[in-house]
């Protein structure tokens, strides 16, 4: 999807309804800018929330057990990796 818009006096742009609503965006949500120098283009694109940056991180991480016992740790795993 295309769209042109104007840039205002105090340097601001209005995104179309059309726009916003096609990426799911509302009053407050955070976007970011950046510049391609090489071909003079510019990129917006929205900043996910904290919370659902965190579900998606989060899916990728494995839940383990913290190490309280070093020796007793060290003792059940002396062996791991070894061919037998």
């Amino acid at each position: 999807m295309k769209s042109v818009v104007t840039l205002s006096s105090k340097g601001q742009l209005t995104l179309p309804t059309a726009i916003r609503k096609a990426l799911g965006l509302e009053r407050g949500d955070r976007l970011e800018v950046w510049i391609d120098e090489s071909n003079g283009t510019i990129t917006v694109s929205p900043v996910e929330d904290i919370e659902a940056l965190s579900l998606r991180v989060s899916g990728y991480a494995a839940i383990i057990e913290p190490v309280t016992d070093v020796d007793a740790y060290f003792q059940a795993h002396r062996n791991d990796g070894e061919d037998s």
